[in-house]
């Protein structure tokens, strides 16, 4: 008898509380899964103003995501250095380049770069490594998308198994409490 209403009361103080931090996050603004999505925008870059420029689309997890204006010599690497390098969250091991004229890049042999159908999946972390990364030069319309990490567990699941735990322990606990006082 003294187990179940010591189980109730506990059950009922992490419902309060798991409730109430849940409001409070909300109010301050921890719970926001939902972001706006980022804004593109156009960057030029040039070394002298006669200098002619190319038109790349750089989206997903950089800094500066949006339509580039580069030299026709820049390569990958160089693009996303322009573009302030990955968000905290950017993959630079699966870097999506899609090209206008495919077999540019057909010739280049590297165990970094993946062809799909004229896209192609490089391994920039590993051409910045070991280098190599002067052969990945960009062309006029060509796509480059730096996808996110993603995480082994999502933060749904870690937040359910955090307060599954906390529960576990607290009936555990009372559990203990219980057989420890009828002992004595």
């Amino acid at each position: 008898m003294l187990l179940r209403r010591t189980v109730r009361f506990f059950m009922a103080v992490i419902i309060w509380v798991t409730c109430a931090q849940t409001v409070h996050a909300q109010e301050v603004g921890l719970l926001s899964d939902i972001k706006p999505p980022q804004q593109s925008s156009e960057y030029i870059f040039r070394s002298s103003p006669k200098e002619s420029l190319i038109t790349v689309q750089l989206l997903g997890a950089v800094n500066k995501p949006g339509i580039y204006y580069i030299p026709a010599n820049t390569d990958l690497l160089k693009l996303l250095t322009l573009a302030g390098g990955t968000t905290n969250g950017g993959d630079l091991s699966e870097v999506l380049v899609r090209k206008m004229e495919p077999k540019t890049w057909a010739e280049i042999k590297s165990k970094a770069i993946n062809e799909y159908q004229g896209a192609y999946e490089v391994d920039a972390e590993k051409f910045i490594k070991y280098g190599g990364a002067r052969n990945l030069k960009l062309q006029q319309d060509d796509f480059v998308y730096v996808p996110p990490r993603t995480p082994w567990i999502s933060s749904e699941a870690s937040r359910n198994i955090t307060i599954v735990s906390i529960v576990l322990g607290i009936v555990l606990t009372a559990v203990l409490i219980d057989k420890n006082t009828e002992k004595k």
